[in-house]
């Protein structure tokens, strides 16, 4: 197959109900392939990254689909402990200032170490707990990192969130309790739930005999062909959806 002919392309939703969500993919000349919706290519990792939020200059890494939610609670984790330093050590040098009757200065004068400890929890705890709450909105609002500062491209009305779920509890589950998908890397590997590898025929680890997933199965959804619900079979796009509305 020869190189494609444009660089972007529209995948629209077969649903009636949301027929008019577009959402662009791009065509990764560096990869040579399509990418996923929401997937972008990394420059420091030199890989396109689904699901990608940013590339993390303290982790060295990319954080995406497959280690996103241990990102969240690596931050979650290090606000908690700053914030237990900071506790802890504050609380030493009050009990003791209590209990000695003594002027707060003298406890600290006592107490150096869990004083320092106390500004060098105040200070670690700043920026990992901006960074949680920061994060906590984005999965509220069911966003990535850069898809919230993309959209800041365009006019307020003119912004759309397609992958969210309607409310933020569902976001929150949807990102940080779903099972975690396959890697891309094991090509070799046995045949794991969600694996999309093979298309619609499988090979069971262990078996010989070859898989095919029933027809209703949400099994590997993200990667499925869209059947639409239209009685005719045809393809329900905003443009058809406008027609019907303006013939009606």
């Amino acid at each position: 197959m020869g190189p494609p002919t444009n660089d972007w392309t529209l995948v629209k939703s077969a649903e009636k109900s949301a027929a008019a969500m577009e959402v662009p993919t791009k065509y990764c000349k560096t990869c040579n392939l399509w990418r996923p919706p929401r997937a972008h290519h990394c420059r420091q990792c030199d890989n396109c990254v689904e699901t990608q939020d940013h590339h993390c200059v303290w982790l060295n890494n990319c954080v995406g689909r497959r280690n996103y939610r241990y990102f969240f609670t690596f931050i979650t984790s290090t606000t908690l402990l700053a914030f237990y330093l900071l506790g802890a050590s504050l609380a030493q040098i009050l009990v003791y200032s209590s209990q000695q009757g003594v002027s707060f200065g003298d406890a600290i004068s006592h107490f150096r170490v869990p004083f320092a400890m106390v500004v060098y929890g105040f200070l670690g705890f700043l920026y990992p707990a901006s960074l949680m709450g920061y994060h906590v909105f984005l999965v509220a609002r069911g966003e990535t990192t850069r898809e919230y500062l993309n959209s800041h491209k365009f006019l307020k009305k003119d912004r759309y969130r397609a992958f969210t779920q309607g409310n933020w509890f569902k976001n929150w589950w949807v990102v940080l309790c779903r099972p975690r998908p396959p890697t891309y890397y094991g090509f070799k590997g046995g045949f794991a739930e969600g694996d999309q590898r093979f298309g619609a025929t499988k090979k069971v680890a262990g078996a010989g005999a070859n898989r095919t997933p029933p027809v209703d199965s949400k099994e590997g959804m993200e990667m499925q062909d869209v059947r639409s619900t239209n009685p005719q079979g045809q393809f329900l796009g905003p443009i058809a959806l406008r027609g019907d509305s303006a013939a009606g």
